[in-house]
């Protein structure tokens, strides 16, 4: 059945508030440069089957007091912690996120390894059958990975891989997440619209910032991020 959309204007319309109940399309970029004068991330490559992302906005704040009140309160974006649970990890999606060693084979992983700075990007489903879609901008995956495994008993125990990373603001303009939702959507938002059609092709941006990121977040060469989709195409279904 067809959502219907009451417009209040040409450019305002109804707010939609649907509750989420569902994700996929999980995709990694390496961050290629992260400064204060420049932002660019190679090309999207997708992951593995989503199953459970939590996101985590970490806020402070501090009271500042005069003439025996609260003057002011000052807040502060500390980070967001990601928790991301997911079906299955290749050795190659290992040595992606984590910086360890994959060569002829074997998966080699040293105290020395540095996970790289990555963009991750995902939708999540609405009730009323629209999506969310993200863009976190720059973090790391350095806390590793959470694997188990079970004995067979009498039938199969399927077990799920967990990885966490913490994610922050970029350094060119202190942003650190962009989303469109389209159940908010109106005409004349053609911009957004069109993001939504190739939201994973690239690490997107807010129209009026693409000439200030002094980069691309188009896709690049030698960088490890040669595109693997599933039957090689980033279709949204």
């Amino acid at each position: 059945m067809e959502e219907k959309r009451t417009k209040i204007s040409e450019t305002m319309e109804k707010i939609v508030r649907s509750r989420t109940c569902g994700c996929k399309d999980l995709y990694v970029a390496i961050v290629l440069q992260n400064t204060a004068t420049q932002y660019m991330a190679g090309t999207p490559r997708k992951l593995s089957r989503l199953v459970k992302a939590k996101i985590d906005e970490k806020w402070s704040s501090e009271k500042v007091f005069s003439d025996d009140e609260t003057e002011e309160v000052i807040t502060a974006y500390e980070g967001t912690d990601v928790e991301l649970e997911v079906n299955a990890l290749a050795p190659q999606d290992r040595a992606f996120i984590f910086g360890q060693k994959y060569e002829n084979g074997y998966l080699v992983k040293t105290s020395n390894d540095m996970a790289p700075e990555v963009a991750i990007g995902w939708r999540e489903r609405k009730l009323n059958g629209k999506y969310e879609f993200k863009w976190l901008y720059v973090g790391k995956f350095a806390e590793g990975i959470s694997d188990e495994a079970t004995t067979k008993e009498g039938k199969l125990s399927p077990t799920t891989k967990s990885i966490k990373g913490s994610f922050y603001e970029r350094s060119l303009d202190n942003q650190y997440e962009i989303s469109v939702d389209e159940s908010n959507l109106i005409d004349e938002y053609t911009d957004a619209q069109t993001a939504l059609a190739n939201w994973f092709s690239a690490v997107q941006e807010y129209p009026d910032n693409i000439e200030d990121i002094g980069g691309s977040t188009e896709g690049s060469t030698g960088d490890g991020t040669e595109d693997s989709t599933e039957n090689g195409t980033t279709g949204q279904q």
